[in-house]
């Protein structure tokens, strides 16, 4: 049974964690370090999302907030993601599914995963 319309864009899009000052230890990538207004609004929707009772209007929302504030490396993907539920919210079924968009938010998830400080180094 399909849950949602936009169940694979939250799925693809779920962040782990909580938001927080970015450590040496930190699974980091070689970018800049994203701003804390960027963190903040990914860690806002990775809290809502996976409760499943978020409405399509309510992740518009979150994720206005999170492409408002999106590194610049990442900001054209944050935007497909946004304009994908939007779309959805329209009524086109186009966007469930479509890899574009599945690429799109993975990157946000992984940008705020690896720059936020939520993933934390073990080992080597």
């Amino acid at each position: 049974m399909r849950r949602g319309p936009a169940i694979v864009l939250v799925a693809a899009i779920a962040l782990a964690g909580v938001a927080g000052c970015k450590e040496q230890s930190d699974a980091t990538s070689n970018l800049p370090r994203p701003s804390k207004a960027f963190c903040k609004a990914a860690a806002r929707y990775d809290e809502n999302l996976p409760t499943g009772r978020v409405k399509l209007s309510k992740q518009i929302e979150m994720v206005s907030d999170i492409a408002a504030h999106a590194p610049k490396d990442i900001e054209n993907e944050a935007q497909t993601f946004l304009d994908a539920l939007k779309k959805r919210q329209a009524g086109d079924t186009s966007v469930v599914d479509n890899p574009k968009v599945e690429k799109a938010a993975d990157q946000v998830n992984r940008r705020a995963g690896q720059d936020c400080g939520w993933y934390q180094r073990e080992g080597m």
